[in-house]
């Protein structure tokens, strides 16, 4: 038997359906300070020793702190099943009247009632019209003089539309089933609905986390591709490098070619040597003649420059050229040098003698030197 609490009345209220008093049972219930869910539970436990098969409902009022005032009355039962009341309330609680005793005929029977300040204190219910005896004995139980309070005439009373506010109503009926009826197919069409849903999200989902991980894939695969590519770039770099660090400097062994290409080296016979060669040789005229050389006279051989050092850094070139014996054309020499590109600021060194002459000169950012190129002809 289902011990459930039931719905207390819903705010929103409907026609009542009386109840007769014939079977209603009015009961005072002795109940210790309890919360309204278990108070209500408590009155349903004492009201299963008057109704053993359990079919009942009640509607309970609290009158005072464990002093409970109940209306209780048994359910129908057809086939076996006990029928839930919809609006069942009490036709005594839907009616009201002032202070004192009042007779009233009801359908079947008569009902003796005792009201105090708008709120009914007692109530007995009889079969037949009770006998002056009867009804001296609820006058006394309700307090008063029986003498001064006799039986008066039976009457009817008009009913409320709606149940009180301030009474509860409940029932010892097992809780519907909510998967009866229509309510089941409403609730498979809804999971219906939600497993449909959750599957279609789980496929769109395994889809993208499919294209994702693909996706993925191919960008690692283009990472180790490109980590691979540039392991072998990093990989040459350092190979060129090195063999850069091995090889002589191209700007040094251009530079040195263009200077020796330009013949410095060998300097050849030129006018300004034979006129210097014959200053020396030739016996002295008057002022500042020059005498020419006879006719088929073999030249006087030049001094040829050979080169003892060789230093470049840091955009400065410094030689030092070593003549074994005689003397050189120096001007000559030097514009050699000053006509080859990219070089100027030629300057001779403080320690140049007969025997050794010191250059040094500045190296601009040079170019390559065209092939075939060659020394420009000295000044005359």
């Amino acid at each position: 038997m289902s011990l459930q609490i039931s719905d207390l009345w819903p705010s929103r209220r409907q026609p009542a359906e009386p109840v007769a008093r014939a079977r209603l049972q009015a009961l005072r219930l002795k109940l210790p300070g309890l919360k309204r869910a278990q108070q209500l539970a408590a009155v349903r436990l004492q009201l299963l020793s008057f109704y053993p098969k359990g079919h009942f409902a009640f509607a309970w009022r609290e009158l005072a702190p464990g002093d409970v005032s109940v209306w209780a009355w048994a359910l129908e039962d057809k086939d076996g099943t006990a029928r839930r009341p919809s609006q069942q309330w009490p036709e005594t609680l839907l009616e009201s009247d002032g202070n004192g005793l009042h007779l009233l005929q009801r359908q079947p029977g008569f009902e003796g009632q005792h009201w105090a300040d708008g709120q009914l204190q007692s109530s007995q219910w009889w079969p037949h019209l009770p006998s002056e005896a009867e009804w001296a004995r609820f006058a006394r139980a309700t307090g008063h003089d029986a003498d001064e309070q006799p039986r008066p005439t039976p009457r009817q009373r008009t009913q409320q539309a709606e149940p009180p506010r301030q009474w509860l109503r409940g029932d010892n009926l097992p809780k519907p089933d909510p998967w009866q009826g229509w309510h089941w197919q409403a609730a498979l069409l809804v999971l219906g609905m939600a497993i449909s849903a959750a599957l279609g999200i789980h496929l769109q989902t395994r889809s993208q986390l499919e294209h994702d991980r693909q996706l993925l894939a191919d960008l690692r695969k283009q990472r180790e591709t490109s980590l691979s590519q540039r392991s072998q770039y990093e990989q040459l770099r350092e190979d060129h490098e090195a063999l850069l660090s091995l090889a002589p400097q191209l700007t040094q062994l251009e530079l040195l070619d263009r200077v020796i290409s330009s013949g410095v080296l060998a300097v050849p016979v030129t006018q300004a040597g034979l006129a210097s060669q014959a200053s020396a040789t030739a016996a002295p005229t008057a002022g500042n003649a020059f005498t020419a050389p006879a006719p088929g006279a073999v030249p006087a051989t030049v001094p040829t420059p050979v080169l003892a050092e060789w230093d470049y850094r840091n955009a400065q070139l410094k030689m030092t050229l070593d003549i074994p014996e005689g003397d050189i054309a120096m001007l000559d020499t030097t514009r050699r040098i000053e006509q080859l590109a990219n070089i100027s600021g030629l300057k001779i060194g403080l320690e140049s003698s007969n025997n050794s002459l010191t250059l040094s000169m500045r190296v601009d950012d040079a170019k390559p030197a065209k092939s075939g190129g060659t020394a420009a002809a000295s000044k005359p």
